[in-house]
Parts: structure tokens; sequence; C-alpha cells
């Protein structure tokens, strides 16, 4: 649609701009985990809340279950990266992560608080 064609004049346009602005704006210092949590509630007709945002930035992930997506939210940890530890189940400590590549001793300690391995999926 050209702007000829829009009848607010690219109004429309402007004003979903603005929305997405002012929503990124407020979770960007929650970091990329909590924009993505926010975004996702967002498509579901929601608004997150502050609560809702806060949780999926702290909760603990089961690295033996979790998706790939549940991994991303973890601090440092991009798609790639949460396919390898995916790949490299199961793990029975949480130093065992070491063995991934790209996580190294600081990687894994800022991971540390943040993941656990108590649930070891059967083969």
């Amino acid at each position: 649609m050209s702007r000829s064609d829009d009848p607010l004049g690219g109004l429309g346009r402007r004003v979903v701009r603005n929305a997405t602005s002012r929503i990124v704006s407020r979770v960007v210092g929650l970091g990329i985990a909590a924009l993505l949590a926010a975004v996702g509630l967002k498509q579901c007709g929601k608004s997150p809340s502050r609560e809702q945002i806060a949780e999926q930035s702290t909760r603990v992930i089961h690295v033996n279950t979790a998706s790939v997506e549940d991994l991303m939210l973890l601090p440092r940890v991009n798609d790639n990266l949460a396919r390898r530890i995916v790949a490299g189940r199961p793990y029975t400590k949480v130093d065992d992560l070491l063995r991934v590549s790209g996580i190294g001793p600081k990687t894994l300690e800022g991971l540390r608080a943040r993941v656990t391995v108590d649930t070891v999926p059967a083969k």
C-alpha cells in the first residue's frame, strides 16, 4: 500500500511503529530474553506484566528437558548454542555443560544460578 492509497496518510503505520518502540523501550533493560518473552505474550493479545517479564528472565531452566526456545531465555545463549546444549544431553551435573562448544568457565558461571540438571531423561 502506498501513501496515496492510505486514507490516513501513513498515520496507521506511525501509530504501530510508535507502539512497537514503546514496548521495546520498556523491556530493553531486562535483556533480549525478556524482550522475546514480551513479544510472545503480545502476539497472544496480552500485554505482559512486569512480573511475567521478570519471571521469564530469572526462572531456572532444566537443561536436560528444556526446549531450544527455553534455553535461549538464558543469558548469552543463542539459537546455535541452545542446539549444541540439546545435542550434548544428558547432563548429570551443571559442570558437564563445559563440554559444549561455546561454553567456557566464564559463561558457565553466568549460567550456574539459572540452570539445573535434576531430571535426566531415559534413553
